[in-house]
């Protein structure tokens, strides 16, 4: 399995690497590669009815079946389908 997280440097906390930890329970090595990124406006400052809009927007992405959504049980059994 590869996945891509675009955060915030003070997004890398203790509970993040811990919940990568759980995620990957059943690998015993893990590769982990950092670079800078680019800001993807993750400090944009927006308004009230910005983020309602984007949210508004993001609702109906997925309505339209735009974005794909598991639950934890089922994104579990994803990874162990493919680490295997």
């Amino acid at each position: 399995m590869e996945t891509t997280i675009i955060l915030k440097k003070e997004e890398l906390t203790l509970d993040f690497i811990e919940s990568i930890k759980n995620i990957f329970k059943r690998s015993r090595l893990l590769q982990i590669s950092i670079s800078e990124s680019e800001d993807f406006d993750l400090y944009k400052k927006e308004t009230q009815t910005e983020y309602f809009v984007r949210l508004e927007k993001a609702a109906i992405e997925i309505d339209n079946n735009k974005k794909i959504t598991f639950t934890e049980k089922e994104f579990e059994a994803i990874i162990n389908e493919n680490i295997q």
